[in-house]
């Protein structure tokens, strides 16, 4: 970017343009234009790159199931489930832990484990229970390397009540 100043007729300067392409992965096209102050011609395209930024190599989870309804006795007294851990990326997943949302209470905290790429693994943790009938939801979050799971970690959603 040139900014603010102005090339003398015949002077030339030398232009460096980037494409920060990370966490930007899918097809792409940018154009760099000059902005100018000729009549007719206020802008001009340079040249475009058009291309398809690849998804970094990394682990990248799934849970199945990612809501869990517990009604009637279930929902007074809590349950085991079974949830399925997988890895659609292409780096190992390390599953450290699933927790309540504000930290309080440890579901899964057996150590860490491993999914490879392409695998996936059963986990069973039980659910606690929430007397009363109020309908309310829990957060859960699963923490782990997964690429796509953000900072504080997947979603999981636990629904006591009808839905």
């Amino acid at each position: 970017m040139l900014g603010k100043h102005a090339l003398k007729p015949g002077e030339k300067t030398e232009l460096k343009v980037s494409y920060e392409t990370e966490g930007r992965p899918g097809p792409f096209e940018k154009k760099v234009t000059l902005t100018t102050k000729i009549p007719g011609r206020e802008t001009i395209e340079i040249f475009a790159v058009k291309g398809k930024v690849l998804e970094a190599p990394g682990a990248k989870i799934s849970v199945e199931p990612r809501r869990v309804t517990l009604k009637g006795e279930e929902r007074a007294a809590g349950k085991v489930q079974r949830f399925v851990v997988k890895n659609e990326g292409s780096l190992p997943l390390i599953v450290k832990g699933i927790r309540s949302k504000d930290g309080k209470t440890a579901y899964y905290d057996g150590g860490d484990f491993t999914v490879e790429p392409g695998q996936s693994r059963e986990i069973e943790i039980k659910l606690l229970g929430k007397p009363g009938d109020k309908e309310e939801r829990e957060f859960l979050l699963v923490d782990s390397n997964a690429r796509n799971a953000g900072e504080s970690g997947l979603f999981l959603m636990i629904q006591y009540g009808a839905p």
